[in-house]
């Protein structure tokens, strides 16, 4: 339960929660920061819960299905389809307002044998590099995340 456990990674900004939360949306900048190749939304907005994206990284795909949405504030979603060899698979983002910004954490998980506990070390390693980059990119081009 991600509300009685401290973030797995977490950073803080100093931007508003909802310049984080706007690029969140941008499924060209999850490209931008994280090692994805393609990260199209399946649904169309207003996005909350049952909303669909797949995440491409090179050839592998992984279809998400987000089941709970708190507008600028919190999306999560498990992995509905993917060819990795996984029986499960969630994770958890979310904005909170700080004093001189936000801060952006992060809760996943994966599992199955044998790439579970692999898939789940490459998310996290991959969130804590990838949030500073989130962070540089936000910062070259604010008016794209809502920004002055």
């Amino acid at each position: 339960n991600a509300d009685a456990t401290p973030p797995m990674v977490s950073h803080r900004f100093p931007f508003p929660a909802s310049m984080v939360w706007n690029a969140l949306l941008d499924g060209k900048a999850w490209t931008e920061w994280l090692p994805l190749t393609n990260v199209p939304w399946t649904s169309q907005q207003p996005f909350g819960v049952g909303t669909t994206r797949t995440v491409a990284a090179g050839k592998m795909e992984i279809e998400e299905y987000f089941y709970a949405w708190q507008e600028g504030r919190r999306m999560a979603f498990r992995f509905e389809r993917s060819a990795l060899p996984l029986s499960a698979g969630a994770e958890d983002y979310r904005v909170v307002e700080t004093e001189g910004g936000s801060e952006l954490q992060w809760w996943g998980k994966a599992s199955g044998f044998p790439m579970g506990w692999l898939v789940s070390r490459q998310l996290k390693s991959g969130l804590k590099g990838g949030m500073p980059k989130l962070e540089a990119l936000i910062a070259s081009d604010p008016a794209r995340f809502g920004g002055a």
